[in-house]
Parts: structure tokens; sequence; C-alpha cells
């Protein structure tokens, strides 16, 4: 349960911090470090979180279809479909970032609106229901499918010399990097299980190669591979494999008699990667965007303590009663992410301003804090009418 609450949380504060570049005179606390920075803000946690809970559902996701008898090429096709539909959207999201107005065809709110309603259409949870309304739903599956792939073959854009490229893969946008992060720590785990000693061989791996390709020394195994060929230097998988160490902690440790172990083998997995990535400052700067080690084992650190808070919360004391209003952004996540895309952009149609007063300082923030209660809201709106994208 607890790790169902961590999603949701994690949701709802990536949708809160997603709305910071529309206010101005916030706290510098409270935002992303820039490129080179040596600062850790409050943004710069999110994604991290956002990986390691990923990696905490693995254990118990992957176990009920074992338990299921689901056979391993089942499992391969649910992980392979999985990160494709992650890549697909990742490498849209990312292109548009470069999207040329000047001589595309369409304006770039009506692109994005598009290929957003394409995701919908094609990646929707469809309710089962008789033959024929099956059939509508396999039309519509189609119908999304071509309107992805006219998208792609129209798109122009620009590179940052003003240059005119087509559609491509600069990097592999936010979905992009999950996907990739998913796919990996999903695979190893299906090989591996529920070896904790494993998975911390494989955790360490991964961590080793973040601090080579920080260092700057390429990470390639074969000549043929490309000097940095893991998508996120190793630190995102390292990450999401340190969710599945936690998750295979709690199940051995899953009792009343053991719960004080819990809480300390848990507290001393946090305190060893703050003590370790504050060790490594003194080689590393702290800073997302370059994915650094310190980053790494510093917002590692933090999301085991929150999961700890979490789970005395909602486990141990029950207290429970408040994660119903937000339950939906941890059932529906790639639903809550991606409706911002068609919100921002139906208003830069709509020619709406938000005054100057709500998106400055304080009242900006609680702009962003009551935009993110109405994003929760359409969400649940779109439950309630079958609309929920499943992957």
């Amino acid at each position: 349960m607890s790790i169902d609450v961590f999603r949701a949380v994690t949701m709802v504060l990536m949708v809160w911090v997603n709305d910071f570049w529309t206010l101005n005179s916030i706290p510098k606390w409270l935002k992303h470090a820039s490129a080179g920075e040596d600062y850790l803000g409050f943004s710069d946690f999110i994604f991290p979180w956002f990986l390691f809970v990923l990696g905490m559902s693995i254990p118990f996701s992957f176990q009920k279809r074992f338990n299921n008898g689901e056979s391993i090429f089942s499992i391969f096709k649910h992980i392979i479909l999985r990160t494709v539909a992650l890549l697909v959207m990742g490498l849209f999201h990312m292109n548009i970032e470069m999207y040329n107005s000047e001589t595309a065809l369409l304006a770039k709110p009506i692109f994005v609106i598009i290929i957003t309603t394409g995701f919908f259409m094609v990646w929707n949870n469809y309710p089962q229901g008789n033959q024929k309304m099956q059939k509508i739903f396999t039309a519509l599956r189609f119908i999304g499918i071509l309107l992805l792939i006219t998208m792609f073959l129209i798109f122009i854009g620009k590179d940052y010399e003003g240059n005119q490229i087509g559609f491509r893969a600069h990097w592999w946008g936010i979905l992009g990097l999950i996907g990739w992060v998913y796919f990996i720590s999903a695979s190893t785990f299906v090989f591996i299980k529920n070896s904790l000693l494993g998975i911390l061989i494989v955790f360490l791996a991964f961590l080793g190669i973040n601090i080579l390709s920080s260092s700057g020394m390429a990470y390639n195994i074969f000549e043929w591979q490309s000097d940095y060929w893991i998508p996120g230097n190793g630190g995102l998988q390292a990450l999401a494999f340190g969710g599945i160490i936690v998750s295979l902690i709690l199940i051995k440790m899953n009792k009343k008699e053991t719960i004080k172990r819990l809480y300390l083998t848990l507290f001393g997995f946090s305190l060893v990667s703050l003590l370790i990535g504050l060790v490594l400052r003194n080689y590393f700067i702290i800073n997302k965007i370059d994915g650094t080690p310190t980053w790494i084992l510093i917002s590692l650190s933090s999301a085991i303590l929150l999961f700890i808070i979490l789970y005395w919360l909602i486990d141990v004391k029950k207290a429970i009663s408040w994660y119903k209003y937000i339950a939906i952004a941890g059932t529906s996540t790639l639903t809550c992410y991606l409706i911002p895309y068609l919100y921002y952009n139906m208003l830069v149609l709509s020619k709406l301003t938000t005054p100057i007063v709500l998106t400055t300082g304080i009242i900006g923030l609680l702009k962003s804090a009551v935009y993110t209660i109405l994003i929760i809201g359409i969400t649940w709106c779109f439950s309630i009418i079958k609309i929920q994208i499943k992957i």
C-alpha cells in the first residue's frame, strides 16, 4: 500500500514542479539546478523518486506474474511492449522541444494536441465489452497509430544552429529514459528474481558505470558499441535497482517481529547512500542534468527516507484517509502525466493569459498548487469515462 501512496505523492509533486516554468520570483531551492551548477533543488529530487518507486514496484508486480504461471516469453513481451510505448512517447516529446513553428505545416499546440490524442487512442485501457465495441476500440487504436505516423512524417524541427531537421533521437525524453530504465531493471529482475545479493551487485555495477561516465570515461565494452551506450549513464538504473533492493528487504522483513530491523536496515541503507554521496562530492558536483553520482546517491537516500515515513504512516499507523484524494495520480500515473500536454496547448490556442500577480512568488506557487488539483481532477474525470492509459 505504501508503494502506491509513494507513487501518487511523487506524481502529484511532479505535476506541481512541472508548472514552475510558468512562474517567476519563486525561491531558488524549489527549482531545478542549471547544467554544470553544483546545486540540488527540490525539483531535482522528483524524477529520482519516480525511478525509485518504479523499481520498488517491480518485485511485487513480477512475483504476481510468476505465481500465476506466466511464461518467460509472455513476461518479456509485456516488458518490450511497455518499453516501446514509453520510447515512442518520449521521442515525440523530445522532438517537440525542437519544433520549427515557422515552417511546420501545423502550429505547435495543434501538433502536440494531436500526438497526445494519438497516445490516448493507441494505449487507452479500453473496457471489455461486446464484440461490436471491441471492433470500435480496435479501429480507434488503428486511427491513433495512423495519427502518430502522420505526425512523424510531417514533423519539421530546427536544431540549435537554426538548421532544419526531421524527427530524430537527440536524446530519449523523460518518458523514453523511464522506458530504458524499466527495460533494463525489469529484464534483470526476471533473471535474478528475489536474490538480494544479485540485485545489490547489479546496483553497484550501474553505480560504477555512472562514476566512470561522470569521470569522462567511456563504458562501452565492445568496439561496435557507442562510448556511452546505456541511456542515463547507469545512474538512473541504479536508482531503480535501489528501489528493488528496498522492496526485497521489505518482503523479507515485513513481519511484526522484524519491524525494528526493517527500519534500521532501511535507515542504514539511506545513511550509507548519503555518506558515500557526500564523500564523492569531493570529486563530482551535485547536478541532475549531468546525472552525477552525488545526485544519484543523495536522491536515493532521500527516497528511502521518504518511503520509511510513508510506510510508518500508511502500513503501521493506518493513517490513510488523506490518500483517497490523490489516489488517482498513483493508479493513472501516465494519464496524469500526459494531461498537462493537452491543458497547456489548449490554453495557448484559447489565447487566455494569466495575470502576472498569479504567477509571481508565493501566489504563483499557490496557483501551481491549484493547477495540480485541477490536473488530478481531470485525471479522475477521465477515469470515470474510461479514458486511462495503460501500458
